[in-house]
């Protein structure tokens, strides 16, 4: 009988979707298990965000990592740099300590200014208390190395830097692909110097529509490919929520149009901050893709997590034409 029962199962697809249905409840009614997974609370770490460029001082926000499922908005800006901390840069050998300053204690105009070094909006500030250190005595100078070390509640991270010279683009404008009618993208060509290793990073601005300049996802490119090379490139238009209002038009996300004039900024970073935001990007760029590679972020502190980077800037302007 069992062996009847087999061969009629196995030879008639009516019986054996009849059987499936059947059996599909009671199979899944088995295998039926609640799973309470409890992830462990990581530890906080000492993270560092930190930046210099030509002609201009540091700027150094010091806060606490936090845990996976925390919710981060503007709202605990003052409880992640709330200050406390000591921060000193050595630069050929002589050490600056760096005073704290906190968006609290500063009036109207000294806060324009510390939402233009922060590259954070002057409303936020004024609603958050936000400590960051500074010294107006140093400045960023070409050719130099900067070692930072920063200290807070007991732990210390510790990071080098160093501020190359700036690579100029040697020509920009506006091109509409194909039929794309008046969208396209910004184009820029550039001669990379003869030594391997350099690093650049991206970031653009529509004046007078976007909050300030923006980085793409990615930002960050190498000379691998091109090294000593006259290099030409092009640049997709950063996405922001305004592409997602309800007005907005979704054929434009990612590109410019005509008669936007866009801010261009191209910056020559090392090779240590270079890996760190990169894998910062791939993560971001994943999002969250089960499939993905799992990995840990790189970064260029030590002791800690975060960056600390020596930008040098090249700034133009495009104004998009036909």
């Amino acid at each position: 009988m069992h062996n009847n029962w087999f061969f009629m199962f196995h030879f008639c697809p009516s019986r054996r979707l009849s059987l499936s249905l059947v059996l599909l409840p009671l199979f899944l009614a088995g295998c039926e298990k609640a799973i309470d997974v409890e992830i462990p609370l990581g530890e906080p770490l000492l993270v560092v965000d930190g930046r210099i460029e030509p002609g201009a001082p540091p700027v150094v926000l010091l806060s606490r990592s936090q845990n996976y499922f925390d919710p981060v908005d503007a709202s605990i800006l003052s409880t992640l740099y709330d200050g406390g901390g000591e921060v000193r840069i050595t630069v050929d050998g002589e050490a600056t300590a760096l005073e704290e300053v906190c968006t609290a204690d500063l009036g109207e105009t000294e806060l324009l200014i510390a939402s233009e070094l922060l590259g954070v909006p002057i409303e936020v500030l004024m609603l958050s208390n936000v400590c960051a250190y500074t010294s107006f005595g140093l400045v960023g100078e070409i050719g130099k190395t900067y070692e930072l070390e920063a200290v807070l509640d007991g732990d210390t991270a510790v990071s080098v830097s160093k501020l190359n010279p700036p690579v100029p683009l040697d020509s920009l404008w506006f091109e509409v692909p194909g039929t794309f009618d008046s969208l396209g993208f910004i184009h820029a060509l550039f001669d990379d110097p003869d030594s391997l290793g350099n690093a650049y990073r991206w970031s653009a601005g529509r004046q007078g529509v976007d909050p300030g300049l923006l980085y793409p996802t990615p930002s960050t490119s190498e000379d691998a490919l091109f090294n000593g090379l006259l290099f030409e490139f092009n640049v997709f238009r950063p996405i922001t929520d305004d592409d997602f209002a309800d007005d907005a038009d979704p054929n434009e996300i990612g590109f410019y149009r005509w008669g936007d004039t866009v801010t261009v900024r191209w910056d020559h970073i090392d090779r240590g901050a270079f890996e760190a935001i990169r894998s910062m990007e791939e993560q971001i760029q994943s999002q969250g893709n089960p499939f993905a590679n799992p990995s840990d972020v790189a970064t260029n502190i030590s002791g800690g997590l975060g960056f600390w980077v020596a930008y040098s800037p090249f700034i133009d302007t495009v104004v998009c034409v036909p």
